[in-house]
Order: C-alpha cells, then sequence, then structure tokens
C-alpha cells in the first residue's frame, strides 16, 4: 500500500524536528557536566594574575625576649610596629605576682628587645627599670622623622632619608651602618653617635 505524498512530507518533517531536539539536548548537556575541555586562555592567565597577587610578602620579624613574671615567657618573633602590650598578650598576660606598673606597655618593639616584668618584692629592680625606660637616647631603628630630627646635625630631608634607608634594607645592625646614607658621613656621625642606641 503506498503512502500519500502528504503524510511522508509530514513524517520527514517529524523526523527533523525530533532529531533537532536530541541534538540541541546533548549540547547542553556536554555544558552543564563540564565537557568543554578547551578553556579560555586569558581567562587563566588573568585568574594566575589575581593569585599572584594576593601573595602578602613576608614582613621583616623581630626577637623580642620576654622573662620576669610573665606566664609564657620565651623568645617571641613580632611583626614590625607592634608594641610591648602585643608581646604581653602573646606570651600570656602577667602573672599574679608581676608589677605592671615598671612595664611601658605603649613602646614600640625592637629587634633583640628585653621586657623583663618585675614582681612586687623587686624594688631595686624596679628603680633599674624605670632608668632604663627613661633613656632619652633616640632608638634609630624605630624612630619616627621628628625624633631623629632632635639628633645634632639632622633636619627633616636628613631624618626621612634614614627611614626610607631602614625600610629598604632592614634594620640597623651597629651604629656604622648610618655611615652608609648618603650625606652622613664621620664627623657628622661622631655628633650624635652617643645619642642613639643601635640596634
Amino acid at each position: 500500500m503506498l503512502i500519500p505524498k502528504k503524510w511522508l512530507v509530514v513524517v520527514i518533517i517529524i523526523f527533523m524536528i525530533v532529531f533537532y531536539f536530541i541534538l540541541h539536548s546533548d549540547e547542553e548537556l556536554a555544558i552543564e557536566h563540564g565537557d568543554q575541555i578547551n578553556s579560555d586562555p586569558l581567562l587563566e592567565d588573568k585568574n594566575e594574575l589575581e593569585e599572584s597577587e594576593g601573595v602578602e610578602v613576608e614582613e621583616e620579624k623581630w626577637a623580642v625576649d620576654v622573662k620576669g613574671e610573665i606566664e609564657r615567657p620565651g623568645v617571641y618573633n613580632v611583626e614590625r610596629g607592634k608594641r610591648v602590650v602585643d608581646v604581653v598578650e602573646l606570651a600570656g598576660g602577667f602573672t599574679k605576682e608581676a608589677d605592671s606598673k615598671f612595664v611601658n606597655l605603649a613602646e614600640l618593639v625592637y629587634d633583640e628587645m628585653v621586657i623583663y616584668v618585675p614582681n612586687r618584692e623587686e624594688e631595686a629592680l624596679n628603680s633599674a627599670v624605670s632608668q632604663v625606660n627613661n633613656d632619652s637616647r633616640v632608638r634609630v631603628n624605630t624612630a619616627t622623622v621628628e625624633e631623629l630630627m632632635t639628633l645634632p646635625g639632622i633636619g627633616e630631608q636628613r631624618a626621612q632619608t634614614i627611614i626610607d634607608y631602614r625600610e629598604e634594607h632592614g634594620s640597623f645592625t651597629s651604629v656604622e651602618d648610618l655611615l652608609n646614607i648618603s650625606g652622613i658621613g664621620e664627623k657628622t656621625l661622631e655628633n650624635f653617635k652617643e645619642d642613639i642606641i643601635v640596634p
């Protein structure tokens, strides 16, 4: 029995529609399941750049020795800019016998610093600690521009040069390191070397 031409056309159209939907659904399924192997190289480079920018440069660490009436005495490596109060908290705080009034909690820490916390019975030692805390000499590794300007022969521009050198090369380890700074010679250094503390 011959199929009428009209029905044959209808069957062909239906077959084409079904084939189109099958092909289209396969493409969507491949996208949903992540079957696209080739990724955009520009996008990968962007992601790698963002990841590399997210890596922080390790900051300089200073070793601080905490002794006396402290819960966990020892040597702690702390970041620049920390204060004595931060190190005390890191070491667990004061003991019940600590005489904390002789400890300057607001003082900026520096490399190789020793923080000694006396007990309430150490009157003689308390007097010595008080004299240390009242030391008027300038610590060149932590001093600000204003503090450096109190030194003989050091103006604002020279003080900023010292800080810039310190930030670029790290902490000074000896008084002679200051001779590496442009504008500071032996004569200039001689004028203020008794007024500074290094390190």
